[in-house]
């Protein structure tokens, strides 16, 4: 059998092209800097409940940056930002804080609202807010009817362990939607002592370890209002009038580890009516944690309602059902 040796010339000009490699210059888009903002506009008082529960609502305001920036972005504690009702009036302003909802010190970019305004369900708000040298960007909402709660139970199945910290039980909630309108919804809860006061536990969460509780998109079930991934917007597409249920098995954490530490004594739902925006605006960042890493993805741009800038102005109206556990 023959042997064939290719002439050195072509060996050579052969591992050349295996070890080219080609560099192509992108120009990058056109940006202009804007006023990026976030927050929900609640009816809730923003008080233990609130830091508990939607930490996330608070307004937070940075400004956009180029494509190719690689530069931590930051939060702007320079901002002028106010609210207005339907008429035009200033019924809220804010000023920046360095301390966030939960109490612990955070970078700049947070903002406190100073008036103690409430809005009310039906009625419209502009926010307004302006960072030095950039144009003011706006938004507009009407703020949502509230759920309508039917019923609401909760079944204890935590192991019989002796002092254990760790409680498990199955909630079910029941909602009757409203055949008038198109509805949006979210699920919270925390955890109560017997007389109806926060107490030392962790936030209720779904136990992801028990088969019983299949996460579902099409699916009403509960966020944590701990971590962002775990929002779980809910539409009543296919439900519209029906009653709507919530049912899945949740854990909870005892913070207590020297006696006496207190038993739990109610388990409070806090069911939030969000604005279309919210949704829309939940769901494209759930797309956009699922796209990131992955080179085979489609583009996960995040939704946006505000005008001449970036981010989301949404509305919430929150109701709360208790229920008796221990």
């Amino acid at each position: 059998m023959k042997t064939h040796f290719l002439p050195l010339a072509v060996l050579l000009a052969a591992l050349a092209l295996v070890g080219c490699e080609t560099t192509v210059n992108l120009p990058e888009p056109p940006h202009t800097p804007r006023v990026a903002l976030r927050y929900t506009l609640t009816t809730n008082p923003q008080d233990s409940s609130f830091q508990e529960l939607y930490v996330q609502r608070q307004l937070y305001i940075s400004n956009s940056q180029r494509v190719f920036d690689t530069r931590e972005l930051l939060g702007r504690p320079d901002a002028t930002v106010e609210l207005r009702d339907a008429a035009g009036a200033v019924v809220e302003r804010y000023r920046p804080t360095l301390i966030n909802n939960s109490g612990f010190t955070t970078l700049p970019g947070f903002y406190r609202p100073v008036l103690g305004f409430r809005p009310q369900v039906g009625q419209r708000y502009t926010l307004r807010a302006s960072l030095p040298g950039l144009e003011t960007a706006e938004s507009t909402l009407t703020m949502p009817t509230p759920a309508a709660v039917v019923s609401g139970s909760y079944v204890d199945r935590t192991a019989a362990v002796p002092n254990s910290n760790v409680f498990k039980g199955r909630l079910n909630l029941v909602i009757q939607d409203d055949p008038n309108a198109a509805n949006y919804y979210l699920a919270f809860a925390r955890v109560l002592d017997q007389q109806g006061q926060p107490g030392p536990w962790s936030s209720v969460d779904v136990d992801y370890d028990s088969q019983s509780s299949s996460v579902s998109i099409g699916q009403f079930q509960l966020s944590s209002p701990q971590q962002q991934y775990s929002i779980y917007p809910f539409a009543d597409t296919d439900l519209n009038g029906q009653r709507i249920s919530l049912s899945t098995d949740v854990r909870f954490y005892r913070n207590c580890f020297q006696g006496p530490c207190p038993l739990p004594g109610y388990l409070e739902v806090h069911v939030s009516s969000i604005t279309p925006e919210a949704y829309n605006f939940y769901l494209s960042r759930r797309r956009y944690y699922d796209s990131d890493g992955n080179p085979f993805a489609e583009p996960a741009p995040l939704a946006s309602n505000v005008r001449s800038g970036y981010g989301l102005f949404g509305g919430a109206t929150d109701v709360t059902y208790r229920i008796r556990i221990f």
